[in-house]
């Protein structure tokens, strides 16, 4: 008739599979016994073959089993059957810590496909650095894409935890070679990557210290710091003992003694790795007609596109940002009415992120110097309304706390903080009557602040960041100009160097490491509020702009790199 139509539905099914799982267990109907170590287990022939491609084959084919009513399996356990039996005619399977290894490949053998999918999602679960690269050799081995590339990405991105774990020491050489010589391992440097790779050879040094000279092809030696090599790398005595690690060794310090031979050593071990996950992510600021901004962007360099992430709060500019463990913090600044001593943090692994309020700092801040030691943020200067701070506090993520710490010898606001070295680096600024070249360290072992050889130039709302040890000193404004020159401090020989200019002048400009590139975020160039970002490669010293831009020209923003968990 016109106007008929089918309903489907589910219960139907169900109802079918509840009545047949029920004869099942009292053997009625039953056309078919699986054997399994001695145990028998009654089953429907028509049910298995169409959960099972396995049994449909058998089942189907001109195989010996086709017509015998008593079939015995082999390498499968009996309590594993009776958990796949189960899922075949009630659509559930419980998977646990402890059946998993045994259930996985049973799964894959009877091709069940509802319970490899089950068992990898469980896998995936689990993952964590103590267990990573053994799920992933356990998933390949079974051809479980999806749960092997979950695994491996968990080892690329807590490289440094895994390397630490029994796992890691047993790899096989295959293994630790793809796991090294991935451009998206995450690591802020390649010091780990040449400890762990010390650290497997010497776990059966007889057998793998042949394999160090091909392992040492796939460490970056020589994006390494001069300092590391010669204090560390020099002096391994593996290293020492064999010429062709000798030869890759003198390769790096070429690369830093003759900086203009670099671009022409090319090859895998002068290309910065990319990481996996890093997200540049730039907070409020200074917009267009003089209004504060609340608008939050990120690059993602991966699709090298820009976009939004939820608003602050607040507007604010005068900004600092910083980020740990996945989370993006924002640090005072001036809502345009005072200086702020507030704190803000968002999350962007959530999957609906939100900023939400963590605990004040001790003193009102804006354009305060903020940067990241061992997991905890250090936040120096900045102005308060009235003047401009010489102290600074650090605040423990875990904690939720702040504690204050020693101060500067002088007051900076719009300076720029940075760790190398295991040293903190407060440099230039505005202390109220000066723009500052000036610049002091600070020892976090000693809590003590000492003097370095100032800038060749007095600069203010300079972006500041640090690749290799060098600490990179971009724009700011010196009096008279916003400025486009650069310099550089080695930490190792304590010497400022001038660098190529930046493409457009930035003052109040934010500055990071970005897939081993320096980058150079918005600002203010003396007539404009700019969107743009400038890259700068050390490799070859050469400044670029970034394709794409931000939707919001602004200046005084926080500017911060985040490494998503």
């Amino acid at each position: 008739m016109a106007g008929d139509r089918q309903i489907f539905t589910d219960s139907h099914a169900k109802s079918i599979l509840t009545s047949m799982n029920n004869l099942r267990k009292i053997n009625t109907l039953c056309d078919v016994t699986l054997i399994v170590q001695n145990q028998c287990f009654s089953a429907h022939r028509i049910v298995l073959a169409a959960c099972s491609d396995y049994f449909c084959a058998m089942f189907t084919n001109k195989m010996k089993e086709r017509d015998k009513s008593i079939i015995e399996l082999h390498d499968i356990s009996a309590p594993v059957l009776e958990v796949l039996l189960d899922f075949v005619y009630t659509e559930t399977v419980n998977v646990s810590v402890e059946n998993v290894q045994e259930l996985l490949p049973a799964a894959c053998l009877l091709q069940l496909t509802g319970v490899k999918e089950a068992c990898c999602t469980f896998l995936e679960k689990q993952l964590d650095s103590s267990n990573c690269l053994g799920i992933k050799i356990f998933s390949e081995s079974h051809s479980c894409d999806s749960l092997c590339q979950a695994a491996e990405s968990y080892s690329l991105r807590h490289f440094e935890d895994v390397v630490t774990q029994d796992e890691f020491k047993s790899l096989s050489i295959d293994e630790l070679e793809r796991l090294i010589s991935s451009d998206e391992l995450q690591v802020n440097s390649e010091e780990p990557v040449f400890e762990a790779v010390i650290t497997w050879v010497k776990f059966n040094e007889v057998e793998r210290v042949p394999y160090l000279s091909n392992l040492l092809q796939f460490v970056r030696l020589p994006l390494l710091s001069a300092r590391y090599i010669t204090d560390y790398i020099d002096n391994e005595a593996l290293v020492k003992s064999c010429h062709k690690c000798r030869d890759l060794v003198d390769e790096a310090k070429k690369f830093h003694l003759r900086p203009d031979l670099r671009g022409q050593m090319n090859g895998p071990r002068m290309k910065t790795r990319i990481g996996t996950d890093d997200i540049l992510v730039v907070v409020g600021g200074f917009g267009s007609h003089q209004n504060l901004v609340d608008t939050v962007e990120q690059y993602n360099p991966r699709t090298q596109s820009w976009s939004r992430l939820p608003d602050l709060t607040k507007r604010r500019r005068y900004v600092s940002s910083a980020s740990v463990n996945g989370c993006v913090y924002i640090f005072g600044g001036y809502d345009g009415q005072s200086r702020l001593n507030t704190v803000e943090c968002l999350d962007i692994s959530d999957e609906k992120p939100m900023w939400v309020t963590v605990t004040n700092m001790n003193h009102r801040r804006g354009l305060a110097g903020v940067c990241v030691y061992r997991d905890h943020i250090y936040v120096c200067g900045g102005f308060d309304g009235y003047s401009r701070h010489t102290s600074m506090e650090r605040y423990n993520p875990a904690t939720n706390q702040w504690t204050m710490l020693s101060g500067m010898a002088k007051g900076r606001e719009g300076a720029g903080l940075v760790e190398a070295g295991d040293m903190i680096y407060c440099i230039g600024g505005y202390d109220g009557i000066h723009l500052l070249h000036s610049a002091e360290r600070y020892d976090p072992q000693t809590e003590q602040w000492s003097t370095i050889s100032p800038m060749s130039t007095q600069r203010s709302g300079a972006g500041v960041s640090v690749v290799n040890d060098i600490i990179y000193v971009c724009g700011g404004y010196d009096g008279n100009e916003h400025l486009s020159t650069v310099e550089c401090y080695n930490t190792n020989t304590g010497h400022w160097t001038s660098l190529q200019h930046m493409i457009v002048p930035r003052c109040y400009v934010g500055a990071c490491v970005l897939q081993g590139n320096l980058m150079v975020v918005a600002g203010y160039d003396g007539n404009l509020l700019l969107n743009s970002v400038e890259l700068y490669n050390p490799l070859i010293e050469t400044w670029e702009v970034l394709d794409g831009s931000m939707a919001t020209p602004r200046c005084d923003a926080g500017v911060c790199v985040v490494r998503v968990p």
